[in-house]
């Protein structure tokens, strides 16, 4: 094993372990553990308006959502969204902000479909940032949305911890041509052989989530993943090169 195996590092909701979850702060404390990528969740407020939360509601993510717990956060404005704290006086970012405050390369992935003609909007009219996004989803409608309103955006499928599509090459296939993703994130629990071998037949590049320890930076090297998803950027960095040396040794 040498180092050309060594998988992009992409901060989860930016760097979760050590800041509140898909905050501004997140996102620079990402930055400057080194990280490759930064995922972020967007969704769309009642008033039109790309956020970035990752849940449906405030109750886990806000150490008190008072009278908003339980609430769809669909049905909120901005305006009642920005005044969530959600620790350390931390509030939730629209997707604008997100882009203006990092550098680094960010997978956007679309938590409600709704979102995606607003969010093609924001990124049509930011061209200077083409290169460093990826759409992602678990959700096939929304990104053949997201491949008809913002084809310049390349596209990752997400797949859970189900082996349904794994084990069901055709449909899979069949899915990834019609929704035209260049990536597939494979839950570590969703990997088959069979599957990651066709897949790099066919030219699209894996990517492993989550990365919890050294025996999923294994699995992660074994099917020559392009990028791991961490919670902790900073040990997922510890355990690639604890397990690059082991295996270089």
């Amino acid at each position: 094993m040498n180092e050309n195996t060594r998988p992009r590092i992409v901060g989860h909701r930016g760097a979760m372990a050590h800041r509140p979850e898909n905050t501004l702060e997140s996102y620079r404390y990402a930055e400057e553990l080194g990280v490759a990528e930064i995922e972020l969740d967007i969704r769309l407020s009642a008033d039109g308006h790309v956020f970035i939360l990752h849940d449906a509601t405030i109750d886990r993510v806000a150490p008190v959502p008072g009278s908003l717990s339980g609430v769809d956060v669909s049905t909120l404005t901005l305006e009642q969204l920005r005044g969530v704290d959600l620790g350390e006086w931390l509030g939730i970012p629209t997707l604008t902000e997100a882009l203006d405050a990092t550098t680094t390369s960010i997978q956007i992935e679309i938590k409600d479909p709704r979102v995606v003609p607003a969010a093609a909007a924001i990124l049509n009219a930011r061209p200077q940032d083409h290169g460093r996004l990826q759409f992602t989803s678990f959700n096939h409608e929304a990104l053949v949305q997201a491949k008809n309103l913002c084809p310049q955006i390349p596209r990752g499928f997400i797949l859970g911890g189900t082996t349904a599509l794994t084990e069901d090459l055709d449909s899979l296939f069949a899915l990834l041509e019609d929704n035209g993703a260049a990536f597939v994130h494979l839950n570590v629990d969703a990997v088959r052989d069979a599957a990651v071998q066709e897949l790099h037949r066919r030219g699209y590049l894996p990517t492993l989530w989550p990365l919890r320890g050294p025996d999923d930076v294994l699995k992660a090297l074994a099917i020559g993943a392009h990028a791991v998803c961490a919670d902790d950027p900073a040990a997922a960095k510890r355990w690639i090169a604890q397990v690059l040396a082991a295996t270089t040794s």
